[in-house]
Formats: structure tokens, sequence, C-alpha cells
């Protein structure tokens, strides 16, 4: 019973431990791209708004329209927020993606991060960036690539 319990416990931590590595990536990145001190983020994600919540540099909202960056996560997403028309070049919010085929679907996104074979991947493209008048610190300059 004690080793169940130890497991249990175990795996609680673990999750906590992912948690709060993910939620310090996205402050970075999301920081990177916008000049703001607190960012408006929106993803209709339950898990990462659950994530999100706590942040005291995220603040999310649930309206796109008042988004500094918009998080997506799935293909059904892109398609509610590029039918807002609200998204463009030099237009807020800024798109961020979690998969690399909804990166390469939307002009409009700035980068990704995502899993690839066990690994994290983390992409931003040059030329939305520039559109956006993105200037990445130099942490974040070995992740700009030109091209998909």
């Amino acid at each position: 019973m004690k080793k169940i319990l130890f497991i249990i416990l175990l795996l609680v931590e673990l999750q906590a431990l992912e948690r709060d590595s993910t939620l310090k990536l996205y402050v970075g990145v999301f920081s990177a791209l916008s000049s703001q001190n607190i960012i408006s983020v929106y993803t209709n994600d339950r898990e990462y708004r659950d994530i999100f919540r706590d942040s005291r540099y995220i603040k999310l909202t649930s309206r796109v329209e008042d988004a500094n960056i918009a998080l997506v996560t799935n293909a059904k997403s892109l398609r509610y927020i590029l039918n807002k028309n609200i998204i463009g070049y030099n237009k807020y919010p800024i798109l961020f993606v979690t998969d690399y085929k909804l990166l390469k679907q939307t002009p409009y996104a700035v980068g990704a991060f995502y899993w690839r074979k066990g690994r994290s991947q983390l992409l931003f493209i040059r030329d939305r960036l520039s559109h956006y008048n993105i200037r990445l610190s130099s942490d974040y300059q070995k992740f700009i690539i030109d091209e998909l």
C-alpha cells in the first residue's frame, strides 16, 4: 500500500513539474513576442487555460479580439480565429501554434512549439516575425528559420 501511495505522489509531483516548466516556457516565448508586461492570451484549449490560469505574466482572455497572442492548438480553433477576420500581418493578436501542420497551414502564425519524435521543437519564421516588427532576443535566434 505504501508503494502505491508513493507512486501516486510521485506522479502528482511530476505532473506539477511538467505544468511549471510548460508555463515557464510559454511565458518566455510570449514575452519575446510581445512588449507588454502582462500578456493577454487567448486559447480555447482547457489544458493550456489551466496552466496559464495562475500566471502573474499571462492574463487569459475569453475573446480573441482582446488578446495580444492567440495560442492555437487545433485546426478547428484556427478556423474559428481566422473567420473572425481580425488576423493578418501587422494586426493583433499574434498567432502562435502547437502543431507543425498548423504552422504550415497559416501564413499568419509566427511560430510553433510542438513535439516531434519525442523531442520538443521551437520554431519561428523570420519573415512572419518581421511582418509584426518582432525582433527576438539572442536566446531565441537559433530557433528562427527562413522557411518551412
